[in-house]
C-alpha cells in the first residue's frame, strides 16, 4: 500500500501528516505530551553537542538546552531555532553557514538534514506502529516538502538537497520527493472542506468549492516567517488554476514576536536586556515561546517575566519603576501586563505588510475573487482575522479553516497524490537565457564581444526570453528550443539561465537581472563541425523547473539538472 507523508518545515513549529492511498484518513502525531502539551507541530528547534553532533530536536531540544543552561553547559551546545528564514533572500550555496546561539558556526546543510533526517525516522516509526507486521523504508514512501512560495530556485533546491542528505529519497529516485508550495498546498485543502470546515461564516454557493468550476479564491498563508498569497479558480473536474503570480513577503508572525522583543529591551534598558539575552539564552526562548502563545488571544494578556530577568533590572531599578514609564505596560507580581492596544501595535507591521499584498491583487479588474481564505498559525492570530475581515470582508467572504495551523501539510498529502491537481501556475519571473548574435556596432555598442576561433565577432550578453512574466504556464507543457554549435570543435554546449522581474529584456547585463542557474549539455560528435544542434526541453509549469537537453547528433538525452545554488 502506498504511503504519502508531508512535511511542514515551518519557521516557528514543524510538523508531519501521512495517509495510505487506501484510506481517507490524514494522520498525524501530537508532540510535547510528556511535558504536559499536546500540540500538532513541535519547535522547530534542533540541538548538537560541542562536537556537532545531533542531540534532540523540537521540545525535547528546548527542555534539554533549558536543562544545561541551568549547569551552565549551554554554551558548549549548538542551539538553532526559527532558522528556516535563513533561506529567504540570501545567495546560497552547499557550504553556506549559520550562526547557533552558542556564536559559533555549523553548515546550514548539516542543520537542515539532521532536522528532516529527525522528522523521517518519527515518520516512519510512526507509521509502523499503525501497520502491524509492515515495516515502512523511506524509498517506500512518497514524501511531500512544503516551502514558502515566494522563495528563490535556489532555496527550493537546497532545501531538496537537504532531503536527499537526510535519506528521504535517493539521488537515483528524486521524484518520490515533491516540493510543493505552501499556500497551495493549503488551497488543495481549502477547495475540498465542507461548509462545518471553517470557524465561522460558510460556503455561500456549494457544499464545497471544487464542485463549483469557475469560483475564484484567495489563500492568504499567515506563517511564521512568510506572507504567502496564490490565487486560484476551480475548473473542470476539480482542478485549479492559478490566477495570478504567488506574492507575499517576510512579514508572518515572527515580525510581532521582534517587535516584542525590542519593546522588552526598550522597557528594561539595553544593558539589562543584553546581560540577560548573553547569559540566559534558555530563558530567553520561555519568555519568547509564552509570547507566542499570548498572539492568539484578544485584549490584555500576562506574559511571565523570567526570574533571571527579574534579578538583572533589580540590581539596577526597582522592578515597578521600569514600568512607570508606559502606559501600555504594567507589572503585575511577576508578569508583565500588555494592553490591547500594546498586542495590536505589536501586529502594526505584519497587518500593514499583509494589506498592502492583498490590495494589489484585488484592484484587479480582471479577477472576481468570492472567498478569503486565512491558513497558518499566525491566521489564528484575531488581530489578523479581524483585520482581514475589516478591510475586505464587504469584497469577498473571508474564511478561516478550523484546522488553520495544519492547512499547509494537510492539503501536501493531497498534492502529492495529485500534484498536477493545479493544471497552469503564473510566472513570478520573466526567464530566459544568455545566447551569442552577430555583433552589431549600433545595436551592441558597449557591449562585451567574443570572437570565434576563425575571427566572427559576437555579442556574447544577449538574452534570449522563454517565458514571459505573468505568462500562464501550463502544468505538463515542456517548451522546446533549438541552439546551433557556435565552433567547428565544441563539445559541450552551456546555458546560463536568468531572471528579471521586466517583461521585457535584450541583455542579461541590464540592471535587475539574475544568473539563476546553469548547465552543460555534452556534444561529442564534432564531425558535421557548426553545423549541429542541441534541443533544449524546459518546464515551467511545476513548483522547480525541469530541463531535458538532447544533443541531436548523437541522439543522446540527458535530463539536466540546474544548478541554482551559487559555487
Amino acid at each position: 500500500m502506498e504511503v504519502y507523508i508531508a512535511i511542514d518545515f515551518g519557521t516557528a513549529f514543524t510538523g508531519y501528516c501521512f495517509k495510505f492511498s487506501e484510506s481517507k484518513q490524514v494522520r498525524q502525531p501530537k508532540w510535547g505530551e510528556e511535558y504536559g502539551l499536546n500540540t500538532p507541530k513541535t519547535p522547530t528547534c534542533i540541538l548538537f553537542d560541542e562536537d556537532e553532533n545531533f542531540l534532540k530536536f523540537g521540545y525535547d531540544a528546548v527542555m534539554t538546552y533549558t536543562r544545561q543552561t541551568r549547569k551552565n553547559e549551554a554554551k558548549k551546545l549548538f542551539l538553532f531555532d526559527n532558522f528556516k528564514m535563513e533561506l529567504f533572500g540570501k545567495e546560497l550555496h552547499r557550504d553556506f553557514m549559520m550562526t547557533a546561539k552558542n556564536g559559533k558556526e555549523m553548515r546550514a546543510m548539516k542543520v537542515f538534514s539532521e532536522s528532516l533526517k529527525f522528522m523521517k525516522v518519527h515518520a516512519l516509526d510512526m507509521i509502523g506502529k499503525h501497520t502491524a507486521g509492515v515495516t515502512y523504508s523511506a524509498s517506500d514512501a512518497t514524501w511531500v516538502l512544503t516551502v514558502p512560495a515566494i522563495w528563490s530556485a535556489a532555496a527550493k533546491q537546497f532545501m531538496r538537497e537537504a532531503a536527499t542528505e537526510a535519506g528521504l529519497v535517493a539521488e537515483s529516485e528524486p521524484e518520490r520527493l515533491i516540493v510543493a508550495l505552501e499556500p497551495e498546498a493549503a488551497s488543495v485543502w481549502c477547495k475540498q472542506l465542507p461548509k462545518e470546515g471553517f470557524m465561522e461564516g460558510h460556503l455561500t454557493e456549494a457544499e464545497i468549492i471544487e464542485q463549483v468550476p469557475g469560483t475564484q479564491y484567495m489563500v492568504v498563508d499567515c506563517g511564521g516567517g512568510t506572507i504567502d498569497i496564490t490565487v486560484h479558480e476551480v475548473v473542470e473536474g476539480g482542478r485549479l488554476k492559478e490566477l495570478h503570480r504567488v506574492s507575499g513577503n517576510n512579514m508572518g508572525g515572527q515580525t510581532v514576536d521582534k517587535n516584542f522583543k525590542a519593546f522588552i529591551r526598550e522597557i528594561f534598558s539595553e544593558k539589562v536586556f543584553d546581560e540577560f539575552k548573553e547569559n540566559h539564552p534558555s530563558e530567553l526562548q520561555r519568555l519568547m515561546y509564552d509570547f507566542s502563545i499570548c498572539k492568539r488571544y484578544d485584549g490584555e494578556v500576562l506574559v511571565q517575566c523570567p526570574y533571571s530577568l527579574q534579578q538583572i533590572a533589580s540590581k539596577v531599578d526597582d522592578i515597578e519603576a521600569y514600568f512607570s514609564r508606559d502606559n501600555d505596560v504594567d507589572w503585575e507580581s511577576g508578569q508583565i501586563l500588555l494592553s490591547g492596544a500594546k498586542l495590536k501595535d505589536l501586529h502594526e507591521d505584519s497587518v500593514r505588510g499583509i494589506e498592502s499584498l492583498m490590495k494589489e491583487i484585488l484592484k484587479k479588474p480582471t479577477l472576481n475573487i468570492r472567498y478569503i481564505f486565512l491558513v497558518g498559525g499566525f491566521a489564528l492570530s484575531p488581530y489578523v482575522n479581524r483585520f482581514v475581515k475589516e478591510k475586505f470582508g464587504s469584497k469577498c467572504q473571508v474564511l478561516c479553516p478550523v484546522d488553520a495551523q495544519m492547512a499547509v501539510v494537510n492539503g501536501a498529502v493531497m498534492f502529492g497524490m495529485m500534484p498536477n491537481v493545479v493544471e497552469s501556475r503564473i510566472s513570478v519571473f520573466t526567464y530566459g537565457i544568455a545566447v551569442v548574435h552577430f555583433f552589431d556596432k549600433i545595436k551592441h555598442k558597449g557591449k562585451s564581444k567574443y570572437v570565434s576561433k576563425d575571427g566572427v565577432h559576437y555579442c556574447d550578453v544577449c538574452f534570449h526570453c522563454l517565458v514571459k512574466k505573468d505568462e500562464s504556464v501550463p502544468f505538463d507543457e515542456a517548451e522546446q528550443y533549438i541552439f546551433n554549435a557556435l565552433e567547428i570543435e565544441q563539445n559541450e554546449m552551456l546555458f546560463s539561465f536568468y531572471c528579471t522581474e521586466k517583461e521585457t529584456a535584450e541583455f542579461v547585463d541590464e540592471e535587475g537581472m539574475m544568473k539563476i542557474g546553469s548547465l552543460a549539455v555534452s556534444m561529442p560528435k564534432i564531425s558535421q563541425g557548426r553545423n549541429r544542434s542541441v534541443i533544449l526541453e524546459i518546464k515551467f509549469g511545476f513548483t522547480e523547473m525541469q530541463a531535458t537537453a538532447t544533443d541531436v547528433d548523437s541522439g543522446e538525452t540527458t535530463s539536466v539538472k540546474m544548478d541554482f545554488m551559487s559555487k
